[in-house]
């Protein structure tokens, strides 16, 4: 892969899902930049992984993930679906490479206490529907270790559910510690 590939500039159809979703944000928020979006791509990304790998899509899960997205700025509701559904169609077929992509842009866009409220995020989606499901912990805690997060962090809010600081904040800090929504 050649460095523009790397740093997103120039993908020549290697990662076709998360082009679908990242063209369903770019007309959604056609205003932000590319790291902007990428990073909310990213985050929706590792959400949806979550919410799936238990073989189901819970209303409750539906339900948190659409109010997520309707904290980040300029996210009309016609957009919020627009993703929804690119979301929904594409997360089954995710190739590993898509998903090693969303580990490796995380870990260069955000600081070690971004990663770390990104997998309070994930807690906070899989406790949306009752407590986390061994499939939605085993899910958490592979994402954590990808992104670097040490499991004592985590462990209490796993453990919790949804207590704890991954229910404090609705909308995850984009890079730079500024607040979506």
């Amino acid at each position: 892969m050649g460095l523009l590939a790397w740093l997103g500039l120039k993908q020549g159809g290697s990662f076709p899902n998360l082009d679908a979703l990242l063209k369903e944000l770019r007309t959604a928020l056609p205003d932000d930049e590319a790291v902007v979006l990428r990073y909310i791509a990213t985050v929706i990304v590792l959400l949806g992984k979550v919410a799936c790998v238990d073989g189901r899509f819970s209303d409750k899960e539906d339900e948190l993930l659409r109010e997520l997205l309707t904290h980040v700025d300029g996210l009309a509701p016609s957009g919020v679906d627009a993703v929804f559904n690119a979301l929904q169609g594409k997360l089954p077929a995710l190739q590993e490479g898509e998903v090693d992509r969303c580990y490796r842009e995380l870990k260069s866009l955000c600081n070690a206490s971004e990663r770390v409220e990104v997998v309070r995020l994930l807690i906070r989606l899989a406790a949306a529907d009752g407590a986390p499901t061994p499939a939605e912990r085993a899910e958490i805690t592979g994402i954590a270790e990808e992104l670097g997060v040490p499991l004592a962090e985590i462990e209490p809010d796993l453990s919790g559910g949804a207590g704890g600081q991954a229910s404090s904040s609705a909308a995850p800090e984009e890079p730079g510690g500024e607040t979506r929504g």
